[in-house]
């Protein structure tokens, strides 16, 4: 067994009652035996989410997204399963019981967990140093870049007073330099183990669950370099996955509608924005936004607008976000700042509304590029004229309808005064069908096995939707070919004996269903008026037995061909002969 047990699971489940603890998060109305209101996983003004309080699940039929009170946690935290089961298993006052994993795994969890409380502990100790008069440096540092001290709690900025300070405060909390240098807190030179980030103003990296993960030490005189120190990557910090300011984010949801991402380029620019009032704000670690970066900002919001700094670095780094971003499903907008600054340096100089202004008016990510590749070129030169039209193209090619290509079509036009047709024209022949494309052709076996799984999905529907004419039968299960159907069908047998409901939110106990086409199929599966009738569920246990007899007769057909003994293939005829008869019967 890995994880918990089920026994365990199903009592957290009780304990927490899914309406209370998603109510938290989503207001919810209750209309007849359903719970309504707007999905928290995308946007939507007319509630399409479900909470089903005696089954325990909900689902979204706008996104559709689904699940148990776990898989809730899960998605609206951003954490894993071990990590909702703790959330909850706090929520209603119960021990956590022992973790069942590879012995790998289980060692690499503790190791994670002792690096996440030693980095909450420093975290802490950074925090407080700052109110301390070795600090006054930084105070003063702080002062002269305007950051007061409402927005010092927010981040939790602190000060590393020195070089060995940190290390003699996480000895006496009982840590190991081991330890310390897991987590990236220290490191070892000629002997001595001095604080990575000495002497500088400390800004932890905390996820979108809370953790602190690592730190950036900013120097506060001129002199010292490099100007930022980053943790390197460890057990439980790697840059490339980490969004600085996603915590703020994650708040801004709960608290206030939130529309819109702005990924900007370092830690200061998000503070400075928050400071003004702008506290949608994030930014990438040091490094090239990621996939992992989309994934994340995705949880929150469909629509990002990409605000990097005005100069050629900045606008390079833009055009390489794009891709990513919009492969990740996002809604891309991109702000250009003017006169090469920063988003911290123009909020300061023009003010919070100027910038929101700026926002406001943030170009689609397929006219910025249009534009963009305009301003590359001179227009008076055909052949770099073209070359704008190539590139303009090759963006509207990517667009999924006629009437969105046309608009942008239109632009081209009319920075090019080309002809529509002709642009049209250049654009279709432009796009070629995939060679070597393979031909699908319906098999007969295909017909079959498609027949036999819309069979199987149905009969299992009616047990977990509790259908009055879904009964069981033996050769049901003895005719299922997939393991997870076994499964199902015999937690559908247990719950009889057991004389309890089949009920859809202890599925998600059972089996990773977020990951199942086929459970999935099952657990959201939508009756209609011409199938939801007893003799169609008959006409489906007879299709299943049929393509399980089909199946086995076909396997021992196989089987006999290669036996030799007269004893062992007599026996072997004889099963196929049953089997042809009982098929026959079915017929």
């Amino acid at each position: 067994m890995v994880g918990f047990s089920p026994e365990w699971k199903e009592e957290l489940k009780q304990n927490n009652n899914i309406v209370s603890v998603i109510s938290k998060y989503v207001p919810l109305k209750q209309k007849g035996k359903t719970w309504w209101g707007c999905c928290p996983f995308h946007m939507e003004k007319t509630p399409s989410f479900a909470v089903n309080e005696y089954e325990g699940f909900f689902k979204c039929f706008g996104c559709g997204v689904g699940g148990d009170v776990i898989t809730f946690i899960q998605k609206i935290e951003s954490c894993d399963f071990y990590d909702a089961c703790k959330l909850l298993a706090r929520n209603a006052g119960m021990e956590m019981p022992t973790y069942f994993a590879d012995e790998n795994v289980e060692k690499k969890k503790k190791a994670m967990d002792r690096s996440y409380q030693i980095l909450k502990d420093t975290a802490k100790y950074y925090y407080t140093n700052l109110s301390l008069p070795q600090a006054k440096e930084a105070r003063q540092y702080m002062e002269e870049r305007k950051l007061d001290h409402k927005t010092a709690v927010a981040f939790g900025i602190g000060y590393s007073l020195g070089w060995t300070e940190v290390v003699e405060y996480l000895k006496s909390k009982g840590y190991t330099i081991e330890e310390m240098k897991t987590a990236g807190i220290v490191e070892e030179k000629n002997g001595k183990v001095y604080d990575c980030y000495a002497k500088r103003l400390i800004f932890p990296i905390i996820t979108s669950h809370g953790d602190v993960v690592g730190f950036s030490g900013r120097v506060i005189r001129k002199e010292d370099q490099p100007k930022y120190k980053n943790t390197a990557d460890t057990i439980v910090f790697d840059k490339s996955r980490c969004v600085y300011g996603i915590n703020q984010i994650k708040r801004l949801k709960r608290e206030h509608n939130l529309h819109e991402i702005i990924i900007v380029e370092g830690q200061m620019d998000v503070i400075s924005l928050y400071k003004s009032g702008v506290q949608n704000a994030v930014a990438c670690m040091g490094t090239a936004l990621t996939a992992y970066h989309a994934k994340e900002m995705k949880k929150f919001t469909d629509k990002v607008v990409v605000c990097f700094d005005g100069d050629n670095a900045g606008k390079k780094a833009t055009l390489k976000s794009l891709d990513i971003l919009i492969k990740n499903g996002l809604n891309v907008y991109v702000v250009a700042l003017p006169e090469g600054l920063d988003p911290d340096e123009y909020v300061q100089k023009y003010s919070k509304d100027s910038f929101e202004q700026l926002v406001s008016q943030a170009k689609y990510w397929v006219q910025y590029l249009i534009d963009y590749y305009a301003d590359q070129v001179d227009m008076t030169r055909p052949e770099e004229k073209q070359q704008f039209v190539a590139n303009a193209l090759s963006v509207i090619q990517t667009l999924s309808t006629s009437s969105e290509q046309n608009i942008y079509l239109e632009m081209v036009r009319d920075k090019t005064n080309i002809a529509i047709d002709v642009l049209k024209h250049d654009l279709q022949s432009d796009i070629r069908p995939l060679e070597h494309q393979p031909k699908i052709e319906k098999q007969e076996e295909d017909i079959k096995q498609n027949a036999y799984v819309k069979a199987v999905r149905f009969v299992l529907s009616s047990f977990v939707h509790k259908k009055e004419y879904a009964k069981l039968d033996p050769s049901i299960k003895e005719n299922l070919c997939n393991p997870d159907y076994i499964k199902l069908y015999e937690y559908i047998e247990k719950c009889h004996l057991e004389n309890k409901p089949v009920l859809i939110g202890s599925l998600y106990s059972l089996f990773d269903i977020e990951n199942n086409e086929d459970l999935q199929a099952i657990v959201n599966y939508e009756f209609s008026p011409t199938s939801d009738t007893e003799q169609y569920y008959h006409d489906c246990v007879k299709t299943l037995k049929q393509y399980g007899l089909e199946k086995r007769q076909m396997e021992l057909t196989e089987e006999i061909r290669s036996i030799s003994d007269l004893t062992e293939r007599r026996n072997k005829m004889a099963e196929l002969q049953k089997i042809v008869m009982e098929r026959n019967k079915i017929k």
